[in-house]
């Protein structure tokens, strides 16, 4: 009897050491291929800041949730990915150049097609950003003669009353402006607005604040995703972005697309 149980004793602890053996080497595994996945996507990040005439001062984040990746990998469906990715932002009188920070999270990624089941991006617009795409939307929208040859010379955003305050002409014209979300989309609507102390007529500010709205707009990238939330914040404006099935090529092409229309305005 002693030896059958030093014998069982002896198999149990050979296969816990296999076993052990076994988990520290999915272990490394998943920790090695994390590693080298995360690196890969922080590169392709990094020189795609470069193809746009940027550096990317800060070094992105990148990591894959709960879910083993390396299950993922062998699946062809990757479970979560969640990037913070730093400003590129590079804003002079020629145009915008880079992109602005992001937070994204990608549930679903299916790996031959490069499309995630479901997409969350935050954007974070500061007010410099925000100045030079009204100006560049309004220098394109006609119907304006009221104002003649009237810009936004000036935005502030304020997070406690939740507005844009947008100054015309140095001062000449001011609007408050207050973005919100409605039904997947971004609406402006002015709370205020003066011209040399007077109300706006209501047909200017109409025009005005859906150009600004326009050139917002024009930022998000592709159809496919919808505007989920919007937070005035002080000196910046957060826009939450989502989608279902949204290929991450064209996204990507249709964000490349407006940054390349901002980079292209006259100054």
């Amino acid at each position: 009897m002693a030896q059958n149980k030093s014998a069982a004793s002896t198999a149990w602890k050979i296969i816990v050491g296999v076993l052990v053996a076994l988990l520290v080497l999915v272990l490394v595994a998943e920790f090695g291929l994390r590693w080298f996945v995360g690196d890969k996507m922080k590169t392709q990040l990094r020189e795609n800041a470069e193809s746009d005439g940027v550096v990317m001062q800060e070094d992105p984040s990148v990591n894959f949730g709960a879910s083993p990746l390396v299950i993922g990998v062998l699946s062809g469906t990757i479970g979560q990915i969640n990037m913070d990715v730093p400003s590129t932002l590079d804003i002079s009188d020629a145009g915008i150049k880079g992109q602005p920070a992001a937070q994204l999270e990608v549930t679903d990624l299916e790996m031959n097609s490069e499309t995630a089941g479901h997409l969350v991006a935050t954007t974070t617009l500061p007010d410099d950003f925000l100045l030079k795409t009204f100006q560049d939307s309004l220098r394109e929208q006609s119907g304006l003669d009221m104002l003649g040859d009237i810009v936004v010379t000036d935005i502030t955003s304020q997070d406690a009353e939740n507005v844009l305050e947008v100054q015309l002409g140095g001062g000449l014209a001011t609007l408050s402006l207050s973005p919100h979300a409605v039904d997947g989309n971004l609406k402006i609507e002015a709370t205020k607005s003066t011209l040399f102390g007077m109300e706006l007529p209501a047909e200017v500010t109409e025009q005005i604040t859906q150009s600004l709205s326009d050139g917002l707009s024009e930022q998000m990238a592709g159809n496919a995703l919808t505007i989920e939330d919007v937070q005035v914040q002080d000196g910046t404006l957060k826009i939450t972005v989502a989608g279902d099935n949204v290929n991450l090529s064209e996204a990507q092409n249709a964000a490349g697309g407006a940054a390349n229309e901002q980079d292209s305005q006259p100054a």
